[in-house]
């Protein structure tokens, strides 16, 4: 059975959630600060009688993340996926949960612009190797509201860099109140070479067991100077003073970003698949 979930399922979705807890943190964060009573319609749950066995979420701009125990109810979950008024358009997770949604989802997707596989990395206190920061220049520090505009600009490179999406065009709006909250609740860091901005990283979301970084960026044209290598581990080495591990993901074919990453200390700890469809005719059943 597939319902809607609600903030009275709550312990029921954590209890799944804390299966795998590394790898689903960013649900579990949602999922803490209230999202099931505040995205009403976005969270559905696979239940076997009273037992979920999987949640799904599809947000309002069409991300789609799961997790499950089974492919039983990935297959339920992609059908139900089927049937909304808002489709998946950026479906990522776990491949061993996002493959088998996929596979039955397929029929009814739009175009894919792309198909990706992205190692997530984990970095524990013992694995810093902080000697590769001897070259950058810049010290890393906490953005502040005058930065704003280089911050919305970087980030909306990044997601058309990355995900061929620009999101700030979508809605521009938004978007720059998003990294103005963002902003002011200490979330991004900055690394500054002679007034610019030369490297920036977000602190996203976070469980006992890890906190993940997004937004790793470096202009381009101050690219291959050090500053991502500095930057990553300054912020690590911030962030492991009292949390057990930080994570993050990236393209596995990003050559340069998994170069970085490793030569740091970060280790593969398992691969997520995602897919970026195209925009789907608004209200379209596909």
């Amino acid at each position: 059975m597939i319902r809607p979930l609600t903030s009275a399922d709550t312990a029921e979705v954590l209890r799944l959630l804390a299966i795998r807890p590394l790898h689903t943190v960013f649900l579990e964060s949602l999922v803490r600060a209230g999202a099931l009573g505040s995205m009403p319609g976005c969270f559905f749950g696979c239940f076997d009688g009273n037992c979920l066995e999987g949640i799904l979420l599809v947000a309002l701009r069409g991300d789609t993340l799961l997790e499950t125990s089974g492919p039983s109810a990935c297959a339920q979950l992609a059908e139900h996926a089927a049937t909304l008024p808002i489709p998946p358009r950026h479906i990522l997770g776990s491949e061993d949960t996002t493959v088998p949604f996929w596979n039955v989802y397929r029929p009814h997707a739009s175009s894919v612009i792309w198909e990706r596989r992205e190692p997530v990395y984990l970095l524990s206190r013992g694995d810093l190797d902080a000697t590769a920061a001897s070259a950058g220049r810049g010290k890393l520090v906490r953005g502040a509201e005058r930065d704003i505009d280089a911050v919305v600009e970087n980030s909306a490179l990044q997601y058309v860099e990355d995900l061929q999406q620009d999101r700030r065009a979508e809605d521009p709006s938004g978007f720059r109140e998003r990294h103005l909250r963002e902003l002011r609740a200490g979330r991004w860091w900055v690394l500054r070479d002679r007034g610019q901005i030369a490297f920036q990283v977000h602190v996203g979301a976070e469980n006992v067991h890890a906190v993940q970084l997004g937004g790793v960026f470096t202009p381009r044209e101050l690219r291959g100077r050090g500053y991502a290598t500095r930057g990553v581990v300054e912020i690590s080495r911030r962030l492991l003073r009292d949390r057990p591990a930080v994570s993050l993901f990236c393209d596995a074919s990003n050559a340069t970003a998994r170069h970085i990453y490793e030569r740091v200390g970060f280790r593969v700890l398992f691969y997520n698949r995602s897919w970026l469809l195209e925009e789907a005719p608004r209200g379209e059943h596909l």
